[in-house]
């Protein structure tokens, strides 16, 4: 990589991490001029990088769903118990998305806005997520694996993945109005009812 690579991958980098700071000290969809401002870089040099929020909220939603704990680590002491694993990986991880709630939620904003240009195009329609919820799901309820048929235990990962993540975070605080604690007790408490449903509905 040329010493100019870097500086850009520098440059851009400094604008997604003023555009993380700007959320978190409240500035709701931020602009573009104001990234620049709060990364010190000029409006002209960041409007290069990114010509609009849409493609800067990309950017940046995908730079943080690449630091999410590694699920191995997460689980590593959890034992066999599929439900002491699932409330071990949902806390874990919202805790952590709640720590960061506005840029979560830009994390949404920015894959809606995805599926919905893929949309406008027509054609084919390609994922917008990655697979680390289903992949961490799966991990966490591995030990179910022995119990249950492939497809039972294939529905049971997908169920439970409807009651953590971002998703979840938004339905709990907004539908449902409650706390941040509060929240991720109710998606445990739905997370381990699904998985007593899946052993007890054989």
């Amino acid at each position: 990589m040329t010493g100019r690579d870097q500086q850009k991958q520098r440059t851009r980098k400094a604008l997604i991490d003023a555009y993380f700071k700007v959320l978190r000290d409240g500035g709701e969809s931020p602009t573009v001029a104001q990234v620049a401002e709060a990364a010190g870089i000029s409006v002209a040099t960041a409007y290069r990088y990114f010509p609009n929020p849409k493609s800067l909220r990309a950017d940046a939603s995908v730079s943080v769903t690449r630091d999410l704990p590694s699920f191995e680590e997460v689980l590593a002491d959890a034992g066999d118990d599929p439900a002491v694993r699932i409330e071990l990986l949902i806390r874990t991880i919202g805790r952590w998305q709640f720590e960061d709630e506005p840029i979560w939620r830009g994390v949404l904003q920015a894959t809606l806005e995805r599926w919905f240009a893929q949309w406008e195009k027509g054609g084919e329609m390609v994922p917008v997520r990655s697979t680390a919820r289903f992949d961490g799901v799966s991990l966490a309820l591995r030990p179910l694996e022995d119990e249950l048929p492939p497809q039972e235990f294939l529905r049971v990962v997908h169920a439970v993945m409807l009651v953590c993540g971002v998703e979840a975070l938004v339905a709990t605080r907004d539908a449902a109005g409650l706390e941040a604690e509060e929240a991720i007790d109710t998606m445990v408490w739905a997370g381990q009812a699904l998985i007593h449903s899946a052993r007890t509905n054989r």
